[in-house]
């Protein structure tokens, strides 16, 4: 079986289109969205449609709650009060895209689904099995991710929320931070996802980094008052905590 996992689609509708258009070429069995749909991109409705039409098992992501439930700010840490106001005013613009409808699909997605596959068990979650808005980073110690191992103690552990792409063994559990379909950095700014081949007792983990028209999507940011820097600005510099704390991050 063959497995597309997205992340942080981030209301960016040609890199989400994209990536589609790869996981069919690479004749993908089934996609996985673990969260962050909407926020800090132009085409909130348009993805959220997307998704739906395509029936994608979707997890909810901290903007995607903070949408949907009208909060006052998305749960991100900004390195600076620019930031911080470039975010506010997406929050706020995003709310007022969706109709009523689309945020209540928002509304009810899951904070995580964990179920059986080919005997293993595997769980999807957004920033970690606890919070949406905490970090699993990839430079951080191995006690940390095998603190997450011993509470949930799944073969298989899928989330995004940092936008990096890794794959991790601990033990026997494999953790797979998807990386971001739509937002990249200033260096690189193609969508990029992870496939997961998995094989009787084998299972190959790949990332996929994919072109697309940014610059339209930059232009359609500017027309709406957002600023384009939103997509290209990655999450805040993380703070550890000790796994004694019960915390994985600090979240940012």
């Amino acid at each position: 079986m063959r497995i597309a996992v997205l992340a942080d689609l981030h209301a960016n509708l040609p890199a989400l289109r994209a990536v589609l258009d790869d996981v069919l070429a690479l004749e993908c069995d089934t996609m996985w969205c673990v969260g962050d749909v909407v926020g800090r991109g132009p085409h909130p409705s348009q993805v959220v449609d997307e998704l739906r039409a395509l029936a994608v098992p979707t997890i909810q992501g901290n903007w995607d709650d903070a949408v949907a439930m009208h909060r006052e700010q998305p749960g991100v840490a900004w390195p600076d009060t620019e930031a911080e106001a470039m975010g506010q005013h997406s929050l706020a613009w995003t709310i007022r895209q969706l109709s009523e409808d689309q945020r209540s699909w928002l509304r009810q997605l899951p904070g995580g689904q964990r179920f059986t596959l080919d005997d293993r068990s595997v769980l999807l979650f957004h920033g970690s099995p606890t919070r949406q808005n905490e970090y699993l980073w990839s430079d951080q110690p191995s006690r940390v991710f095998a603190r997450v191992v011993s509470d949930q103690g799944d073969d298989l552990l899928c989330f995004g929320n940092t936008h990096e792409a890794f794959h991790r063994l601990v033990g026997k559990s494999h953790f797979v931070a998807a990386g971001s379909v739509g937002c990249g950095t200033h260096d690189d700014m193609s969508a990029k996802y992870a496939v997961i081949d998995v094989a009787g007792p084998d299972l190959i983990v790949n990332f996929r980094s994919v072109p697309y028209d940014h610059f339209s999507v930059e232009a359609d940011m500017q027309t709406a008052g957002l600023t384009p820097q939103l997509l290209r600005l990655p999450p805040s510099s993380h703070v550890a905590l000790e796994a004694e704390a019960g915390h994985l991050v600090e979240a940012s």
